[in-house]
C-alpha cells in the first residue's frame, strides 16, 4: 500500500466523506460530531454567524487535509502493515510499482504522513522554551493563583456591587467592572512574570545553561514571550467564559421588559453612524477668520496660539450650539449600509452640555427623525439631563431614497444647549451577535497583554528583576497618564501660570518637553485608541477590521519595537558576569 506524504486535498474538500471512503470510521464520526456541536454553539450563542461558521469550517477542513494521510498511515500500521520507506513517485500506484522493482527508499524511516504539518526547525526551539515557561508557571502555582483571583473578581464584583435593575445598569456592572478587573490583574501579573522569567533565570545562572544548548538567544526570548502570551490567552479564555456565563445567567433575573431591552440594545453588536466630520471645515473657517484679524490688528507671536485657539472654539460653537427657541438639523449618510438598515429599528444616542443649570436638572426638547415630505417622520418630546448619554429607539423606514437620515432637534428651554461635534449625535443599528463581538473584545485585551509582556521582557533583557519591574511599572504609569500629557501638549507649556512663556527657563524646557510629550502621546494612543470594554458595555460593534488594526498597532508595531530592542540587548549581553551585576 502507498500513502501520499503531506497534504490531502481530497480530505480537505470532502472531510468526513473522504474519511469514511478510506475506512477511517472513528475520524469520520468525530468530524460529523464536531460539525454538529459547532453548528449548535453558533446557533445558540452567535446567532448562526456565517463568517464564524465559514472560519470554523475552514479550520476543520485544513485539519483533515493536514492530518488525513497521517491517519491513513497509522491505521495501516495498526492493521499489521510495516513502514517500508519513502519513494518518490507521481501516484500511489507508481510508488508501489517502483518499490516492487527493487528501488531503494529515499529514507529508511520518517514520520510518515506528517510532512506538511511538521514544525520548522527554527520554531522547535521557540516552542520548547514556551513549554518550559508554562511548566514553570504551573510549578510555582502562578497559573492557579491568577486563575483563582480572576474567578473571584468575576464572581465577587457583581455580588458586591448592586445594579439599578435596568439592562444598561446591569451590563455596566457585569461587563465594565469584571473586564476592567480582569485586565488589571492580567496586566500586573504579565509584567511581573515577564520581568521575572528572564531576569531571574539570568541571576540564578539557569540561562547560562540554556544558552549552551543549540538554540539562538532570539529563540529563547521569543519562546518566553510566546509562553507568557499563551498563558494569558488561556486565563483570558477561562475568565471570559465565566463572564459570559454569568451575564447570561443574571440576565434571566431581570424583568421581562428589561430583558427585551438587554437583548435588543445591549447584548448585541451595533454599528454606529455619525454626521459628517466637521473638524476640517471648522479649522479652515477659523484660519480664514484668524488671517483677517491679523490683517486688521497684528498679534504678538507669543499670543498667536492662544488667539487661534479662541477663534477655533468660537467657530466650533457655531456648529454645536442650539440657542433657545431654535432648532438644528443633522444629516447622517448611511451610504452602502442604507439597504441593510432601512427596514430595521434604530437607536438614537445623544449627549449635550449646557452652561446654565436648570432647577430640575432636565431640559425639554422636541426630536424629529426623517424627511417630512418624503417619509412619515418620527417625533417625540424628551426631558433629558446634560453631560450624559441618552438612547431611545426610533422607527424603521426613515431613511430617504439616498440613504440619508435627518435628525432635527428643537430647543424648548430658556438656555442654549451644546451638542459636541464628536459625540453629540449618533445612530446605532444592529450589525451582529454579542458572542462574536465579545470574543473580538477579548482579542483586543489579549493584544494589550502581549504588549505588556514585550515591555517586561525588554526590561529584563538588561536589568535585574527589581529594576526591570520598576521600569515596566513606570512605563505603564506613563501610559495611564495620557490626560496630563494631553494637557501639556494642548497648552504648549508645562506651567499654566500667566507669563510662563516669558520665562527663559520655562521656555527652554517647553521647547524640549512639549514635543517629547506630543510624540509620547501619539505612541501611547496607538494602543489606547481601542476601548473594547466601553464598546461591549454599550452594545457597540467591534469589527474584524478594528481587531486587525489593534493587532498591527499594538502587537506588531509597538510590541515589535520592544521585542527588537530586547532581543538585540539580550543577544549581546555577557551572561557569565550577570550574577555579579
Amino acid at each position: 500500500m502507498a500513502v501520499k506524504r503531506g497534504f490531502s486535498w481530497p480530505g480537505f474538500f470532502f472531510s468526513w466523506i473522504w474519511a469514511f471512503s478510506r475506512g477511517l470510521w472513528l475520524q469520520g464520526a468525530a468530524i460529523i460530531a464536531i460539525i454538529l456541536v459547532l453548528g449548535l454553539v453558533d446557533a445558540i450563542f452567535f446567532e448562526g454567524s456565517r463568517w464564524l461558521s465559514g472560519f470554523e469550517g475552514l479550520i476543520l477542513m485544513s485539519v483533515v487535509g493536514i492530518r488525513g494521510n497521517s491517519w491513513r498511515s497509522r491505521k495501516l500500521e495498526l492493521n499489521g502493515y510495516d513502514f517500508a520507506g519513502l519513494i518518490e513517485a507521481r501516484s500511489p500506484a507508481a510508488a508501489v510499482a517502483t518499490y516492487s522493482l527493487g528501488k531503494k527508499p529515499v529514507a529508511a524511516r520518517v514520520n510518515a504522513g506528517i510532512g506538511f504539518f511538521s514544525v520548522p526547525p527554527w520554531a522547535r526551539g521557540i516552542l520548547a522554551i514556551a513549554e518550559l515557561t508554562w511548566k514553570s508557571a504551573i510549578r510555582f502555582r502562578l497559573f492557579l493563583v491568577i486563575g483563582v483571583l480572576l474567578l473571584a473578581a468575576v464572581v465577587g464584583l457583581p455580588i458586591l456591587i448592586k445594579d439599578d435593575g435596568t439592562a444598561r445598569g446591569f451590563t455596566q456592572i457585569v461587563l465594565t467592572y469584571t473586564l476592567s478587573a480582569i485586565s488589571a490583574l492580567l496586566g500586573f501579573s504579565t509584567l511581573w512574570l515577564s520581568c521575572g522569567t528572564l531576569a531571574r533565570d539570568i541571576e540564578e545562572c539557569q540561562m547560562q545553561v540554556v544558552a549552551t544548548k543549540p538554540i539562538a538567544r532570539w529563540q529563547i526570548w521569543l519562546g518566553k514571550w510566546l509562553g507568557i502570551v499563551s498563558l494569558n490567552a488561556a486565563l483570558l479564555a477561562i475568565s471570559g467564559a465565566c463572564v459570559y456565563g454569568l451575564l447570561q445567567w443574571r440576565a434571566t433575573r431581570l424583568p421581562a421588559k428589561e430583558q427585551e431591552v438587554l437583548h435588543n440594545e445591549v447584548l448585541i453588536a451595533r454599528g454606529s453612524m455619525r454626521p459628517a466630520d466637521k473638524h476640517d471645515e471648522i479649522n479652515s473657517n477659523a484660519l480664514v477668520i484668524l488671517q483677517e484679524r491679523l490683517k486688521q490688528s497684528p498679534v504678538a507671536k507669543a499670543d498667536l496660539a492662544e488667539v487661534q485657539k479662541q477663534i477655533t472654539e468660537r467657530v466650533r460653537a457655531e456648529y454645536e450650539l442650539v440657542p433657545p427657541g431654535y432648532s438644528r438639523m443633522w444629516e447622517i449618510d448611511f451610504g452602502a449600509k442604507a439597504k441593510s438598515v432601512r427596514n430595521q429599528p434604530l437607536q438614537l444616542r445623544v449627549k449635550f452640555n449646557t452652561a446654565n443649570k436648570s432647577t430640575s436638572g432636565l431640559y425639554l426638547g422636541l426630536w424629529e427623525v426623517g424627511t417630512p415630505d418624503k417619509t412619515s417622520p418620527w417625533r417625540d418630546q424628551q426631558s433629558l439631563s446634560p453631560d450624559t448619554f441618552h438612547e431611545f429607539s426610533i422607527d424603521p423606514g426613515l431613511l430617504d431614497e439616498n440613504g440619508v437620515l435627518r435628525v432635527t432637534f428643537a430647543n424648548m428651554n430658556d438656555t442654549a444647549l451644546i451638542f459636541p461635534v464628536d459625540e453629540g449625535i449618533e445612530v446605532l443599528y444592529r450589525e451582529g451577535s454579542f458572542g462574536l463581538n465579545f470574543i473580538r473584545g477579548l482579542g483586543i485585551i489579549l493584544c494589550w497583554m502581549a504588549l505588556l509582556a514585550a515591555v517586561g521582557m525588554a526590561s529584563a533583557s538588561f536589568l535585574s528583576f527589581p529594576v526591570a519591574a520598576f521600569l515596566s511599572l513606570a512605563v505603564l504609569t506613563m501610559a495611564l497618564s495620557t490626560g496630563t500629557l494631553a494637557g501639556v501638549v494642548e497648552d504648549k507649556t508645562i506651567n499654566n501660570n500667566s507669563g510662563a512663556n516669558e520665562n527663559p527657563v520655562v521656555a527652554a524646557l517647553n521647547a524640549v518637553i512639549v514635543p517629547a510629550f506630543d510624540w509620547t502621546l501619539k505612541v501611547i494612543n496607538l494602543a489606547e485608541n481601542f476601548s473594547p470594554i466601553s464598546a461591549l458595555s454599550t452594545g457597540h460593534s467591534i469589527g474584524w477590521e478594528e481587531l486587525a488594526q489593534a493587532f498591527v498597532q499594538i502587537v506588531v508595531l509597538l510590541g515589535g519595537i520592544f521585542a527588537l530592542f530586547g532581543i538585540f540587548v539580550f543577544s549581546h549581553r555577557e551572561l557569565a558576569t550577570a550574577q555579579h551585576q
